[in-house]
């Protein structure tokens, strides 16, 4: 299996970019894309990001409060998978719930010895973010028929 699941987590100043190990047993942190002005150089540094992998799907982290219902961001999120799914029309995209996803990665990273503070600054809690997301998607009953229909 050498196509990846890619997750992304969406926020103001980041983009969180996980990825699928080869054999789709677990998550991989790819780094993140500090956002800049225009969705357009966003997706441009994403696309460099990703350029070595050949893609079979994408997770968006979604925003959802805790009533179930979708959060402020969720219009961010929508006008970015627009774009996205512009670029890729052929490829799946899932929505993942990312409730408490950030503090999830903010306890992993805690457990590494690095301070919030770096963390936030680096983006690599949202990279962190984007792996926990992907590990839920990877839980998942789409999951597991994904993976069936891909291993055929």
């Amino acid at each position: 299996m050498t196509k990846r699941i890619v997750a992304l987590d969406v926020g103001i100043k980041f983009i969180g970019v996980a990825v699928t190990d080869p054999t789709w047993n677990f998550p991989v942190t790819l780094g993140s894309v500090k956002r800049k002005e225009s969705i357009k150089d966003d997706l441009e540094r994403l696309l460099q990001l990703l350029e070595n992998f050949d893609i079979k799907a994408f997770v968006m982290g979604w925003p959802l409060n805790t009533s179930g219902e979708e959060g402020k961001m969720a219009p961010v999120v929508k006008g970015f998978q627009r774009r996205l799914q512009e670029m890729f029309p052929d490829t799946p995209f899932y929505r993942e719930d990312e409730s408490f996803s950030t503090d999830e990665a903010a306890e992993i990273l805690k457990a590494r010895n690095s301070t919030n503070r770096a963390k936030k600054k680096s983006g690599k809690i949202d990279s962190a973010a984007a792996a926990v997301i992907l590990k839920r998607f990877m839980d998942s009953k789409e999951f597991s028929e994904l993976k069936t229909i891909e291993t055929k």
